[in-house]
């Protein structure tokens, strides 16, 4: 499986992941009518900042991804297995909004996780590090690429929240004392 440039690289991984990642959006936001992102958010936070800085690691994740190769070991099934479980996860969070016509979302995977889909995402590029690593320099930069992504979704999550708690106040509070953050087991 080890190409240096070509289609057994991490970049196909990558693609086909965020390609079902996006696909389901889409389809759960014409379904809703409106799109699960509340455009409000952008009234608490610069639109242009959270995108370049949640994007532009993204981008370098893939840019890398096309001379990385996939490897063919244990790593590989393993990082394979996290990447799935990462969109199924990601899958889940969406359609989880698919009928919710307003409000916080507190049903299906919700009830575990306040950010399932953050979750979905961070389980989703650990598996791309571990199906294509290996002692190189392109793993290295890929790892250190990942973890400035996940610093950007913490970043983004903490944003997200303050929004959240402004516009749902108590609710919100309330949703908070019972639900983690990421992972974690409900308090009843």
């Amino acid at each position: 499986m080890n190409c240096s440039i070509g289609w057994c690289n991490v970049w196909l991984f990558m693609v086909a992941g965020y390609g079902c990642i996006w696909i389901t959006m889409l389809l759960v936001d014409r379904r809703r009518g409106r799109p699960i992102e509340d455009p409000a958010l952008y009234e608490h936070v610069n639109r242009k900042t959270m995108m370049l800085l949640g994007q532009l690691p993204l981008v370098a994740l893939l840019a890398i991804s096309v001379f990385m190769p996939a490897g063919n070991g244990p790593l590989f099934w393993i990082g394979l297995v996290a990447e799935i479980a990462g969109i199924a996860l990601n899958i889940a969070a969406m359609l989880s909004f698919a009928n919710l016509q307003g409000g916080l979302n507190v049903s299906g995977i919700y009830r575990f996780s306040r950010n399932p889909m953050y979750v979905g995402g961070m389980l989703f590029v650990l598996g791309l590090n571990l199906l294509g690593w290996s002692c190189s320099i392109l793993s290295g930069m890929f790892l250190l690429v990942s973890l400035l992504w996940a610093g950007v979704i913490h970043w983004t999550v903490l944003k997200e929240e303050e929004f959240l708690a402004h516009k749902y106040g108590g609710a919100f509070e309330e949703l908070r004392k019972r639900v983690p953050r990421y992972i974690g087991i409900p308090v009843r």
